[in-house]
């Protein structure tokens, strides 16, 4: 059986890592020329992505993931805040489950590390055929072609896999999009980080329908494990810095938004976030042009099929089948679990109690049973969001998020004083 994986991200550099494990043939192709090239800031990997990870990766492997990760007090605690910077709610975190905080781009490489002629860089996927004997015949952007048993296509929103499958496009604009970028923690860029921050992120939300997702980076001031300790794959530890990402509607945007450079969505971030905190628009204005970037989001139906093809020698995970916004920090740990789900099931095809048919249905019922709540979760934030960009909504908002920050300090005064 040999397995083709369309797309290095997450979820399919975990797949390829799980079946070199179990002793299946499998080769990644990827359009990027380098692992190192691609978009995204830092991302969140709950418990069971990390149970994952352990059971597919070796152990010097995985210890190399968590000292290139933030320590634990890096979240332990979730907050949402006003436009002010004055905290309306907090959620804490279970401090005894392992979750992860590391940059996309570590957990890339690190993903890929050990992986060599497996990997197939600057490959740009064009299209399949299927054979009489059930196998298929893979083109390339370059000409050339390879055979498979199995294709997987993890190649995020905008899947050229599952859209042939589907026939359709698996995803659709939501409304709202983002700018995000990364402001170097410098020593005097430091004083000005919001206080709230210093034990978790945050997301704060003010009039107009503006959000502002805010977490400082800094996995060399207490990684999980020391990095000095790492002797069979080096740890990747990325300088500290502040991440932010804006939300808005689409229409708070100017009408080609990917047309300004990385100076131009600053000055466009600065704008959309007039009356906010004046620290939190200093530390916007210093970010990494370099770094600043416009998405648009997308998202999947969660109300109809997420794979509305019969299960054959073709399928999708990840981004490809249930894209959602990045405001749940549950898209990377999502295609993981797709990426175990399959692996799973394909090595029971490796035994010889199965099939390949068998094991994608079985994959993509299992898949329906978690996915679409993962959208719905990631979902939410854009709600508010565009219930606060009307003129309604913003008018309640000025009202109402001064009161529900001033009630959440007293209630933590009330709540210290019958501690006392």
């Amino acid at each position: 059986m040999r397995v083709m994986i369309i797309g290095a991200g997450m979820g399919g550099l975990t797949l390829a890592q799980a079946l070199r494990g179990a002793g299946i043939d499998v080769v990644v192709h990827e359009r990027d020329q380098a692992v190192e090239s691609t978009g995204g800031y830092r991302l969140h990997l709950d418990e069971r992505a990390c149970r994952i990870l352990r059971r597919h990766l070796a152990p010097g492997h995985y210890q190399a993931l968590l000292a290139s990760s933030a320590g634990l007090k890096a979240f332990a605690r979730f907050a949402v805040a006003d436009h002010r910077m004055r905290l309306l709610f907090q959620e804490p975190r279970d401090g005894a489950s392992e979750t992860l905080m590391i940059g996309r781009i570590p957990l890339r490489r690190l993903l890929a590390h050990g992986l060599g002629e497996a990997l197939r860089l600057g490959s740009e996927f064009t299209g399949y055929r299927t054979n009489p004997d059930g196998t298929l015949t893979v083109s390339f952007a370059d000409g050339c072609t390879e055979e498979a048993d199995l294709l997987v296509g993890a190649d995020g929103v905008g899947s050229r896999v599952a859209a042939a499958l589907a026939g359709r496009p698996t995803s659709v604009p939501v409304g709202a999009s983002g700018i995000a970028a990364r402001t170097p923690l410098t020593a005097d860029l430091r004083p000005l980080v919001p206080e709230l921050l210093a034990v978790g992120p945050a997301l704060a939300f003010g009039p107009g329908g503006a959000g502002l997702f805010l977490s400082v980076h800094d996995p060399g001031s207490g990684s999980m494990v020391d990095p000095a300790a790492c002797a069979e794959v080096a740890p990747i530890i990325e300088e500290p810095a502040l991440i932010w990402g804006l939300l808005a509607p689409d229409r708070a945007f100017p009408d080609r938004p990917r047309d300004l450079d990385g100076a131009g969505l600053i000055r466009l971030t600065d704008r959309l976030l007039r009356g906010w905190s004046t620290p939190v628009r200093a530390l916007v204005r210093a970010a990494d042009p370099a770094a600043t970037a416009y998405f648009r989001f997308h998202a999947a139906a969660t109300d109809t099929d997420l794979t509305p093809w019969p299960a054959g020698a073709v399928t999708a995970l990840g981004d490809a089948v249930h894209a959602m916004p990045p405001t749940g920090g549950m898209a990377a740990a999502t295609a993981i679990r797709d990426a175990d789900v399959l692996a799973e099931e394909l090595i029971q095809v490796r035994d010889g109690t199965s099939t390949i048919p068998l094991a994608v249905h079985r994959f993509q019922i299992r898949m329906a049973g978690y996915a679409p709540a993962a959208v719905r979760v990631s979902m939410r934030p854009l709600g508010w969001v565009n219930r606060m960009a009307s003129p309604l909504g913003t008018q309640a908002a000025r009202l109402a998020l001064p009161a529900l920050a001033s009630a959440t300090r007293l209630g933590r005064t009330l709540a210290g004083a019958r501690g006392a």
